[in-house]
């Protein structure tokens, strides 16, 4: 058995250099020019060799071969198999794929193995939190560092501060006293102007008076956050049950404390203090020291009448000065073609000035405000003489 797998060996060689023997040189032909002639080199006859030469018989030469194709066979190259599709969520940013997380050897996070995207192996493996892309953080609060704040007297409000800021708080009252339990430290007043320092998160209240008049106060209380510093502009109000008087004080037309607008009214030409009332309405705010209530059963209203024009004044605004009231309203034209808002066609016993704002030709269907300033007449005394049975 052993003299037969030697010669079968020897067979296996001779073939082999049989084959090398017969081997030519292989010239490689040249490329085909344009005109498109081709060259074919021509197969080269394997040698035939006799296993009688080497002492082998036909069965043995089959055994042979038959080992030989054996062995080619257990040398061939298992297909690979196809991997299975990698889900969406595998897909890193950028077109990297991502493969299953691996664990941390300290146990502190789950990693991921990212791959692709450049030379291989060339990434470090990143937290799971990472590639799949951190939550947005929510929008912190907002909060306006600068707000009007509707004042009445007899309610507390309620206006968010600053902790550690200065807060400042422009109050309608020329020289304002504050009366509060907190630290006095904590507070300055600079003409009309109250400076609040929340240290803490504890709530500051206090009662904010004109200087010797204490039928009006504003109760206050200050809710510190953390926030920028807050500036307030106190606005009075009408006071709860008052019918269109507030704080006690009495007049026509529902006269209020307006010490401040008194200041800025008197500190300037009569026309003056009727453009700055028309420019400050215009703009949408309120003139400096007036304060902003409801139409009274008491209050005169303006006697208006124009053609094709609609006038109302059922949600009218009223803003108190001291020398000065002014009534808001709107109207509308009713008429299929363009009209001019004739600002004379309302008038009032104690009429300033009338303005439209902010147009005065109407469209079809358009509508514009409308001011109308009155004089505020003498506030009658509090003790009214007897009159006289003689006369």
């Amino acid at each position: 058995m052993k003299t037969k797998t030697m010669k079968l060996a020897i067979v296996l060689a001779a073939v082999a250099t049989a084959q090398m023997a017969s081997a030519r040189e292989l010239k490689i032909p040249q490329m085909p020019s344009s005109t498109g002639q081709e060259q074919v080199v021509a197969a080269v006859p394997p040698a035939q060799i006799n296993p009688a030469e080497y002492g082998l018989e036909e069965a043995d030469e089959n055994a042979a071969r038959a080992a030989i194709t054996e062995a080619q066979d257990k040398k061939t190259v298992q297909p690979l198999q196809p991997k299975a599709p990698a889900s969406s969520a595998s897909v890193a940013s950028g077109g990297a794929k991502q493969k299953e997380p691996v664990a941390d050897p300290k146990g502190t996070q789950d990693l991921v193995q990212v791959s692709g995207g450049g030379r291989a192996n060339d990434l470090q493996a990143v937290p799971a939190s990472v590639a799949k892309g951190a939550a947005p953080e929510a929008a912190a609060e907002m909060v306006a560092s600068l707000v009007d704040v509707v004042v009445q007297p007899g309610v507390n409000t309620i206006i968010p501060a600053a902790i550690n800021h200065l807060n400042r708080i422009v109050t309608p009252f020329e020289k304002p006293i504050v009366q509060t339990t907190s630290n006095p430290k904590d507070y300055t007043i600079k003409e009309n102007v109250i400076y609040v320092t929340a240290n803490d998160e504890t709530p500051i209240t206090m009662y904010i008076t004109p200087k010797e008049d204490e039928s009006v106060a504003i109760s206050l209380t200050l809710a510190p956050k953390k926030v920028p510093p807050i500036q307030a502009n106190l606005v009075l109000g009408q006071a709860p049950g008052s019918g269109g008087k507030a704080g006690g004080l009495s007049g026509a037309g529902g006269y209020r404390y307006s010490g401040q607008a008194k200041k800025w009214e008197e500190g300037q030409p009569y026309m003056e203090s009727i453009k700055g009332i028309m420019r400050a309405l215009a703009l949408g705010g309120i003139p400096k020291g007036y304060s902003m209530g409801k139409l009274a059963s008491t209050d005169t209203l303006p006697a208006c009448y124009q053609d094709g024009i609609q006038f109302d004044f059922s949600r009218s605004q009223l803003m108190m000065g001291h020398n000065f009231k002014v009534l808001v309203g709107v109207v509308r034209n009713t008429l299929n073609i363009p009209v001019m808002f004739d600002e004379t066609s309302c008038t009032h016993p104690m009429l300033a000035a009338s303005a439209a704002w902010p147009r005065n030709m109407l469209e079809p269907g358009d509508k514009t405000e409308v001011y109308i300033i009155t004089r505020v007449g003498e506030a009658p005394a509090d003790e009214s003489a007897r009159p006289s049975l003689l006369n």
